[in-house]
């Protein structure tokens, strides 16, 4: 379901690359500080306001290309959310193992050739004892989900409480009347048509708001309060108006909306939230500069009191990313004091040095940061390491089986068997440590020693495809059955814990499968899901198998989902193998199989029925099976129990609902 894509797959990367940018931007704050602080009397406030423009660049940028000269670079830092949330995992050999090879996902295998619904459902029964040890193991939400939660949870609470407040704001303003006072409404024209801003700003009445303000981006408003109309002479009026016209041209409420929507993404990163008041305070400082640039020069001081009075006695110290208002913070009244007494005309306009920073700062800073020597070193051990890898697993094929015609001639292994051996082999290697490798091959060449001496030849064809030999353990002497049983003894550990980390919950199979995986709409009457895990052929790429059991009472059924498997892979035949009784037909136009016991079985009720499901989008084609008994109830040998109601109509219900 796409719910299921956004929440599994969509929603964890965005939340990757969220918190990655979020470090770089907080890198990049502490740059932009440092630039102030150390030219802070070389740069005018327009050009330390365009600073600001960078960070917010930086914040929306899904992408950017890697640079040595990047300050990440510089600072060695490494990006990806995994260095910050590390996913919890039984073996730390087994995580090098999967950042070398993500293919490697599988766990579910059968060493014989002749497949069965008994040897199905022991591997069936392993695989679930496995994953209930893995489960045990695992916390039930991993710190990365939680974390993941606790920001959608703020984003979305922030998100609200900003609409809520804005929107009630937006109402009372709508509510206040329009100023008419001709005077009032003639400067305030003469200063938009000076400024040459060609659309019409309404004003009005800022009621309850104390400070004049810009309101709104896509039809701003000035408001300005009955106070400030009573007690401002005409050329105080006139600056206050050049200042809030000064806002509406420069774009500033869309910019403090911008970056305050990119900080509701950010609300964890107090860093951001400093830039953003950092932010405020150099823009109505540039937009100072700005208002000035149409003022007298000897009108500066008197424009200076004017603002600075209004900072006093009439401003805010909250900042809405919808008002464009003066801030009361005795910092900024002091640089204001200082900016206006030494501005000049000249300052406001094209600055060699102010160029050169933001182009500067911005090369630097929107750039990710390029594998440094550190990294390449690393990475030339890693590429070592592989090859050490490679030998070692050559070796061990070598120690054990020899060539494939070798292992042909003594242990009648055809070439499916003998991949699936090295295989496991290589599977082995990437999860034990070195020494335990190398104890498992030679107990493994052991047991193989013993097992030659029990292998009789089958009566084949010439052009027979599978062993041509087989292992008969009633052959062996007693001494060499207890060598052999107490070698398995040694084995079993190591291979349970190859079968136990290769298994997947199924968040974590969301991320291999190239299918979006759904649970049913529609269950059997009295069911509900008792279980579901993942995990694969055992191969070294990935083909996984999801895996889910409905319950009612002693009763279940079993649904598969999976890519479009070949006979020997195929859940369905691998459950039901037999070849009659198989019918094909189609069902709002998808492929269906549906397969019962063949006519001369009399013991068996056990059915299953595939939909195949034809490639959508970005979805690749896969299948979905169902099977009306479930396999893991812990018996020592598999017993029937079906449930005549999960029916062939009830089947075709199930898959159906797995579509919408």
């Amino acid at each position: 379901m796409k719910i299921d894509m956004l929440v599994n797959s969509y929603l964890p990367n965005f939340f990757d690359w969220l918190i990655e940018t979020s470090l770089m931007a907080s890198v990049l704050v502490g740059v932009i500080l440092c630039v102030k602080v150390l030219l802070r009397s070389k740069l005018t406030p327009r050009w330390q306001y365009m600073l600001w423009i960078i960070l917010i660049v930086r914040l929306l940028l899904p992408w950017s290309p890697d640079s040595s000269y990047s300050i990440y670079s510089l600072m060695s830092y490494s990006s990806g959310v995994s260095d910050i949330f590390q996913k919890d995992d039984s073996s730390a050999t087994l995580q090098e193992a999967v950042q070398e090879n993500k293919n490697i996902d599988a766990t579910t295998f059968n060493t014989k050739e002749d497949s069965s619904v008994s040897n199905a459902v022991h591997t069936e029964k392993e695989n679930e004892e496995i994953y209930t040890k893995k489960k045990e193991t695992d916390a039930t939400f991993s710190f990365y989900k939680i974390a993941l939660y606790i920001w959608l949870l703020g984003a979305i609470t922030l998100a609200i409480i900003t609409c809520i407040m804005n929107g009630r704001l937006l109402l009372y303003i709508k509510k206040q009347p329009s100023i008419t006072d001709a005077k009032i409404v003639g400067i305030f024209e003469n200063c938009r048509k000076s400024m040459a801003i060609k659309q019409q700003i309404p004003l009005r009445l800022a009621g309850e708001i104390s400070s004049p303000t810009v309101f709104g981006f896509f039809r701003s408003t000035v408001l300005l309060s009955t106070k400030h109309m009573k007690v401002l002479d005409e050329k105080q009026l006139q600056y206050i108006f050049y200042h809030e016209l000064s806002h509406i041209r420069r774009r500033d409420v869309a910019v403090n909306w911008l970056m305050y929507s990119l900080l509701i993404l950010n609300w964890f990163n107090p860093i951001l939230w400093y830039a953003y008041s950092c932010m405020r305070e150099d823009q109505e400082l540039a937009c100072d500069a700005y208002a000035l640039t149409f003022i007298d020069s000897e009108e500066q001081i008197a424009y200076g009191h004017t603002i600075i009075t209004l900072l006093e006695h009439y401003s805010s110290y909250y900042q809405a990313p919808s008002l464009a208002n003066l801030s009361r913070n005795k910092r900024t009244l002091k640089r204001r004091i200082l900016m206006i007494k030494k501005f000049q005309k000249k300052s406001y306009r094209l600055s060699a040095i102010g160029v050169i920073v933001i182009v500067a700062v911005a090369s630097v800073s929107l750039l990710n940061a390029r594998e440094n020597e550190v990294d390449a070193s690393s990475k030339g051990q890693a590429i070592e390491k592989t090859q050490q890898s490679k030998d070692k697993i050559e070796n061990a094929v070598e120690t054990i089986l020899g060539t494939p015609e070798n292992a042909r001639k003594e242990w009648g292994a055809s070439e499916k068997s003998y991949k699936k051996t090295t295989d496991f082999l290589y599977l082995a290697e990437k999860c034990l440590t070195k020494e335990e490798f190398a104890q498992y091959v030679q107990l493994f060449k052991e047991a193989r020693i013993l097992q030659k001496k029990a292998m009789v030849k089958k009566e084949v064809p010439e052009d027979y495809e599978g062993d041509s030999k087989w292992f008969k353990r009633e052959r062996l002497s007693q001494d060499d059955n207890e060598k052999l049983t107490d070698i398995e003894k040694k084995l079993k550990p190591f291979e349970d814990r190859v079968a136990k980390s290769l298994t997947y919950t199924v968040e974590e199979a969301q991320k291999h499968v190239k299918f979006q995986i759904k649970k049913p709409a529609y269950t059997a009457e009295g069911y509900a899901l008792k279980t579901e895990w993942a995990d694969s052929y055992f191969e070294r790429t990935p083909e996984i198998v999801i895996k889910s059991e409905y319950t009612k009472g002693k009763y279940g059924y079993t649904i598969y989902q999976s890519q479009i498997f070949e006979k020997n892979k195929d859940p369905l035949r691998y459950m039901l193998p037999w070849e009659d009784g198989i019918e094909k037909y189609e069902l709002e136009g998808n492929q269906v199989v549906f397969i019962t016991p063949p006519s001369h079985s009399t013991s068996s009720k056990l059915k299953g029925m595939k939909l195949i499901i034809p490639a959508k989008g970005k979805n690749s084609a896969y299948q979905i099976v169902i099977v009306n008994d479930i396999f893991t109830r812990g018996e020592a040998e598999y017993k029937e129990t079906i449930d005549d109601d999960v029916n062939k109509a009830e089947m075709e219900k199930i898959l159906l609902s797995m579509l919408k």
